[in-house]
């Protein structure tokens, strides 16, 4: 059993989900230092000081550190005293400022992508939830770092070739099925943000409510500035048929995963698809578009049956034609499928990570 230290600079929502799934079906004592409240980017200026001085100030002998992105962790560990042991450590990249699509104003956040480079070359493993996030960084990262800094891309290449795939846990504790009769209810779970492309998923429905298809919406997640004039035209083009909107609390949240029939996405940017594995582990059909990591998430026999390629629009439509039982009917195999995505599958696996890191130490 280790002391395992976690920093995480941005302790809510998802991330926050991930610490406590691990630490508690982790065979190892996990404690948690979190950043700034006030989000994620003034966190990577202002954490780095904290988390040096916990681990500075540590109670008992901290056996390995695990860092959360997105982290400025070659200062963290600069800050930390010379006089400790540094301990080995971890970097589990939830995401990587290289593989964000360009903003509504365009441009890439070079000062965030060259913290991502500086973090992976201070780790001693690296970690990603996807093959495809660590395909995306084995394919970028290097030729991003030798741009800047010729010899750069090689030594980077090295550390991403040995990258290690742990999926995000996913609670599936009390989520089952409930049987509904009625219309159809489609599930919007994503952040309202320019990224998840939620503009393309209020166009969806409002077309084919206005072609006389009947279903219900649940129009949930946080309303970001990127998706604020989609969130403001579905609700007033689609009042009467959404049954809940905006954020929810966790156990409300979970109540409508299991009430939902169809789970939705538009991203253009998913380095694992939580809010769709959720969904999914309580019954609900998805329907992704063929990209990013949804495939990893899928039965790969069935997966012609729930990714689309064109619109939306169009596989939605077919979807809605179709009566209750026919669209559930291979409810029980994708379950099943992201079952493996378990937090009690998934947590030994990190667990026996921190175990080689630390037979590597000794």
């Amino acid at each position: 059993m280790a002391n395992v230290l976690v920093l995480e600079p941005w302790y809510q929502g998802s991330h926050r989900s991930w610490v406590e799934g691990w630490r508690s079906n982790s065979r190892h004592i996990i404690d948690v230092v979190n950043g700034s409240d006030s989000g994620w980017r003034r966190s990577l200026v202002t954490a780095p000081t904290r988390f040096a001085e916990a681990i500075n100030e540590a109670p008992q002998p901290i056996d390995a550190l695990v860092a959360s992105t997105p982290i400025d962790l070659a200062t963290v560990l600069g800050l930390v005293d010379r006089s400790k042991r540094r301990p080995p450590t971890l970097l589990y990249m939830h995401e990587s400022q290289i593989g964000y699509p360009p903003g509504p104003k365009g441009g890439q956040p070079y000062r965030a992508m060259i913290n991502d480079w500086n973090a992976i070359t201070s780790a001693d493993r690296v970690a990603v939830a996807t093959q495809f996030h660590a395909d995306l960084l084995v394919e970028q990262m290097p030729d991003f770092a030798e741009g800047l800094i010729h010899g750069s891309g090689l030594k980077v290449k090295s550390i991403l070739d040995k990258v290690n795939i742990l999926p995000v846990g996913v609670d599936t504790s009390g989520l089952r099925p409930i049987s509904l009769d009625g219309p159809l209810r489609v599930l919007w779970n994503h952040r309202w943000s320019h990224d998840k492309n939620p503009g393309e998923f209020v166009h969806a429905v409002t077309i084919l409510a206005a072609e006389g298809y009947e279903f219900e919406l649940y129009a949930l997640g946080e309303v970001e500035r990127g998706g604020e004039k989609a969130f403001e035209r579905l609700t007033s083009h689609l009042a009467d048929r959404i049954l809940l909107s905006g954020p929810q609390t966790y156990d409300a949240y979970r109540q409508v995963l299991c009430r939902s029939d169809l789970v939705l996405s538009t991203a253009q940017h998913e380095f694992f698809g939580l809010a769709v594995a959720e969904a999914i582990s309580a019954g609900a059909r998805p329907l992704l578009p063929d990209r990013l990591a949804y495939p990893e998430i899928l039965p790969d026999g069935l997966s012609s049956q729930f990714l689309y390629r064109g619109s939306l629009e169009d596989s939605l439509r077919s979807t809605l034609a179709q009566p209750r039982d026919e669209v559930h009917r291979y409810r029980q195999e994708t379950m099943e499928y992201v079952s493996k995505f378990s937090w009690p599958t998934v947590a030994p696996k990190y667990d026996s990570l921190v175990d080689e890191m630390l037979e590597a130490t000794s």
